[in-house]
C-alpha cells in the first residue's frame, strides 16, 4: 500500500511539474515580468543618404512590405527607398498645383497600394500611386466644416480603404472614402474622453480601431472606426506606461501599439494599453532620438523611426534576448 501511495505521489508531482513548466514557458513567450521584457536592437541607421537625395526634415515614415516612403518636410517632396535605405525615386516640389507640396507631413497607404499625403500648408490631402503619379486631391482651408483643414497631420487607412485625417489645430479627426468623400468627424479641444490637445500622428489596427497620440494630454486614445471612444492610457511621466508629449504612434500586424515621445523612448503596448517593452533615449547616438514625431512597423515587425531632430531614419528589430523590467 505504501508503494502505491508513493507511486501516486510521484505521478501527481510529475504532472504538477509539467504544468508548471508549461506555464512558465508561456509566461516567458508572452514577455512576463518573471523573465523580462522584449528587447529591440538597431539594425539600420540611414544617416548618410545620397547627397543629392538627402532627407532634410522628416515628421513621419511609411514602411510597407517592399518600400519605405518619407515625406520630406523642408524639400517639399516624397522620397521612396528600398527597405535597406537605397534611394529609388522622389516626386514633388514646392507649390500649390497637383503633385506639388507645401510641407508634407504624414503618409498612409491603402490595400491597393495608393499612398495619401497630408499636404499641411496647402490644407489638403493628395492621393498618388506608389510611384508618384497624381490621382486626386481634396480639402480646403476652413474652421472645422466637412473637408476643411487648418493643420492636417497624421493619417490612417482602415480595411475598407476609408481615410482618417487628424487636424492638430482644429483638434478633430475626419473620415473620408478613398475618393475623398466626407463620412464623419469627431473631436474638440480639451482633456476629456474624445477631446484632444494636439495630434501629430494616428494609426489603425486590424479590427479598425483608431489610436491617437494625444500629445498635450500625454496619453493614447483608442476609438472605433465610427469615432466612439473605447479607452485611454498614459499620464505625464517617464516611467513605463507614462509619456512626455507622445507624438508618434504605430500599430503592427499583431495589433501591438508603439509610441515615441519627447524622452526619446519608444514604448510598446498591447492593444489594451498593457506595457510590453521600452527602448531608446534622448540624444544623437545610435538608438537615441531627438524630437521624433513618427514611426511605423512593417509587416515583418521591423520598426522604422522618423528621427526628426537628427534628420535620419533608424530601423530596429526584435532580439531573442530580453531586458530586465524597470522598477
Amino acid at each position: 500500500m505504501l508503494k502505491l501511495e508513493n507511486n501516486k505521489f510521484k505521478l501527481i508531482f510529475t504532472i504538477f511539474s509539467s504544468v508548471l513548466l508549461l506555464l512558465l514557458l508561456s509566461l516567458s513567450s508572452n514577455n512576463s515580468n518573471a523573465f523580462g521584457y522584449q528587447n529591440y536592437v538597431l539594425v539600420q541607421n540611414w544617416e548618410r543618404n545620397n547627397d543629392v537625395h538627402k532627407i532634410s526634415e522628416i515628421h513621419d515614415v511609411l514602411a510597407t512590405k517592399d518600400f519605405v516612403f518619407v515625406p520630406d518636410y523642408e524639400n517639399h517632396n516624397i522620397k521612396k527607398f528600398t527597405k535597406n535605405g537605397t534611394f529609388i525615386l522622389e516626386w514633388g516640389q514646392e507649390g500649390t498645383g497637383p503633385g506639388q507640396f507645401d510641407t508634407p507631413h504624414s503618409m498612409t497607404i491603402d490595400s491597393q497600394g495608393y499612398v495619401y499625403v497630408s499636404d499641411m500648408n496647402n490644407k489638403r490631402i493628395q492621393k498618388f500611386d506608389n510611384n508618384g503619379t497624381f490621382i486626386i486631391e481634396w480639402g480646403i482651408e476652413g474652421n472645422g466644416g466637412a473637408g476643411e483643414f487648418l493643420h492636417p497631420h497624421g493619417m490612417a487607412v482602415d480595411s475598407n480603404d476609408d481615410v482618417y485625417v487628424a487636424d492638430a489645430q482644429l483638434t478633430d479627426i475626419q473620415k473620408f472614402t478613398k475618393d475623398g468623400q466626407f463620412i464623419r468627424k469627431w473631436g474638440t479641444e480639451g482633456s476629456g474622453q474624445g477631446q484632444f490637445g494636439w495630434m501629430e500622428n494616428i494609426d489603425i489596427d486590424s479590427k479598425n480601431n483608431l489610436y491617437v497620440a494625444d500629445l498635450k494630454n500625454d496619453r493614447i486614445q483608442k476609438f472605433t472606426k465610427d469615432g466612439n471612444f473605447t479607452l485611454q492610457w498614459g499620464s505625464r511621466g517617464d516611467k513605463d506606461g507614462e509619456f512626455e508629449s507622445p507624438a508618434g504612434v504605430a500599430v503592427d500586424s499583431s495589433d501591438n501599439v508603439y509610441v515615441i515621445d519627447d524622452t526619446g523612448r519608444i514604448q510598446k503596448f498591447t492593444s489594451n494599453g498593457t506595457f510590453i517593452a521600452s527602448w531608446g533615449s534622448d540624444g544623437i547616438g545610435d538608438g537615441q532620438f531627438s524630437k521624433s514625431e513618427g514611426l511605423d512597423v512593417d509587416p515583418n515587425g521591423y520598426v522604422y523611426v522618423a528621427d526628426t531632430g537628427n534628420k535620419r531614419i533608424q530601423v530596429f528589430a526584435l532580439s531573442d534576448s530580453t531586458v530586465a523590467p524597470t522598477k
